[in-house]
Parts: structure tokens; C-alpha cells; sequence
């Protein structure tokens, strides 16, 4: 599976759950994820983590994104408020909040080659 960055996708992409639901399109890019903007599907803005996306297709010229989850695992994660970890080093609830984004954990010592 590739890893996937801010380089691979642009705002105004439609973003698809992996039962092919729409789920809205890309509103804004950041280094480590990318938002959703609230509306019919979520009733909450969305920050969803690159390492959530299974491919990116192109269809009749529109990119569009796939992610590796249905609209329920989407809506079951706490994916609510942008990860960010650098800014909150110490701080253990973000800490726990940014390993369910993928982000990098240096105190991981299971896995600590994981990024």
C-alpha cells in the first residue's frame, strides 16, 4: 500500500468510503491529514489521516479518493480535531489521540520505527 501525502490529493476531490459512499470533497489539505467539511454524512467537520486512504482513481478527469473504511468507521473515529502532536509533546490524551491518527509516536516502544 503507498504511503499517501498532502502531494497526492488538492482540494475539491471527492473522497468515497470503501462502500463507494460519497462522503464529500476534500475542503482543505494539511501535512499530515486532509478535511472533510460537515454535512449530509457527517454532522461534524472531519480531519481524516492519509494513512486512511486505500487509492486515488481518476475519473473523467476528476481525482477522486478511496478510503480503506465505510462511512461508519469514518464517523466512529474520533477524527474531529486535527492531529497535533508537535505542539502537544507532553500531553497524554493527545497523545493517544494522535496514535489513532497514524501520526508518528516516538514513545512507542512496540513499534518504534512506526511513521
Amino acid at each position: 500500500m503507498p504511503n499517501w501525502n498532502h502531494q497526492d490529493i488538492h482540494q475539491h476531490m471527492h473522497v468515497y468510503s470503501s462502500e463507494n459512499e460519497d462522503l464529500g470533497h476534500i475542503a482543505e489539505v494539511y501535512e499530515d491529514s486532509f478535511l472533510i467539511r460537515k454535512g449530509l454524512i457527517f454532522h461534524k467537520d472531519r480531519y481524516i489521516p492519509y494513512s486512511a486512504i486505500s487509492y486515488i482513481d481518476k475519473d473523467k478527469g476528476k481525482d477522486n479518493v478511496h478510503l480503506v473504511m465505510s462511512a461508519d468507521g469514518v464517523k466512529d473515529r474520533k477524527w474531529e480535531k486535527r492531529p497535533d502532536y508537535e505542539d502537544h509533546l507532553g500531553d497524554p490524551t493527545q497523545l493517544f489521540y494522535d496514535r489513532g491518527h497514524g501520526v508518528h509516536d516516538p514513545f512507542d516502544e512496540t513499534n518504534p520505527d512506526k511513521s
